[in-house]
């Protein structure tokens, strides 16, 4: 049995799921999320929010089934490379078969972008195997592969650190950004179009900048003086070899890249990274400096 508002996010704890359900819920629907732990800070925040939050594990299928209950869509998005506590594979076939179970009349899988290259760059290569087991299943289906996300770039984890934008990418290396927002409209409109968007693979990138660009782009809309710094690669591989894999393949130019041209006709709203630093991003800088300045 279907209730058509509804949708199921699967990982609606991480930022991209809950980026995804915010959207959502803005939308009009009626928004359920699955996540390993419903007494956390961000799923309390969601269900202040109006989210109906269902605790469950992706490796338990009763859970998923039980989640899955008069459900119209689902969005599935796995934890991100830095969780490896879980097997993607079985996680991601659990909840593609729960759906075909369940009569669910669209199921949209968050890949990411350049699993396409998996067996080049053997990276992906989880993703890859779930996207090809939800193509065998008969069950209408979207899958969206985000390149990198906006929002990663102003955390320090991943580069920026007072005013030092610190990456592996070469200053000519074109990387592809997407904000989270993003991925959530873009979400929103195929359940809504689900027969258009049926059976489509999408690459999601709203901006093509080098990392050079990128810094000028934070330093013009915070009035920071970022400077970018290269990091070494055998520095970023002694610290996490599946990164500077990564980063190798992005810094070949061989990688896949998304039609921003065409995905603006779908979704004319898709941010740029400046569009995004100016709407949310900046704020975000400016409160880390000053949480730095302040320890």
């Amino acid at each position: 049995m279907q209730n058509r508002n509804r949708i199921l996010v699967v990982g609606a704890t991480g930022q991209q799921g809950g980026a995804v359900a915010r959207v959502l819920l803005a939308e009009g629907w009626l928004v359920r999320g699955f996540t390993r732990d419903i007494n956390n800070a961000s799923a309390q925040e969601l269900r202040a929010m109006g989210v109906e939050m269902k605790q469950g594990n992706l490796a338990d299928r009763a859970s998923v089934d039980q989640a899955m209950e008069e459900v119209y869509g689902v969005f599935n998005v796995h934890p991100g490379p830095l969780a490896m506590d879980q097997d993607e594979v079985q996680a991601g076939k659990n909840v593609a078969d729960a759906a075909v179970a369940h009569q669910v009349a669209h199921l949209i899988y968050s890949s990411a972008i350049g699993v396409d290259q998996a067996a080049q760059t053997g990276m992906q290569t989880e993703k890859a195997m779930v996207e090809k087991y939800i193509q065998t299943l008969g069950i209408s289906y979207t899958i969206l592969r985000p390149a990198s996300f906006m929002e990663n770039f102003v955390h320090p984890a991943f580069g920026l650190q007072g005013t030092s934008f610190t990456t592996a990418a070469l200053p000519s290396t074109q990387m592809q950004l997407i904000a989270l927002e993003d991925i959530g409209q873009l979400a929103a409109i195929a359940f809504r179009q689900r027969e258009a968007f049926n059976h489509k693979i999408i690459e999601l990138s709203g901006d093509t900048l080098t990392p050079v660009q990128m810094a000028a782009a934070m330093s013009k809309t915070t009035g920071l003086n970022i400077q970018y710094q290269l990091l070494p690669m055998e520095t970023l591989r002694q610290l996490n070899p599946r990164f500077a894999r990564g980063y190798e393949w992005l810094n070949s130019g061989k990688t896949t890249k998304a039609d921003e041209e065409s995905l603006r006709k779908i979704h004319p709203g898709l941010l740029t990274f400046e569009e995004w630093l100016n709407k949310t991003g900046a704020k975000k800088i400016m409160n880390e400096a000053l949480r730095l300045l302040n320890k």
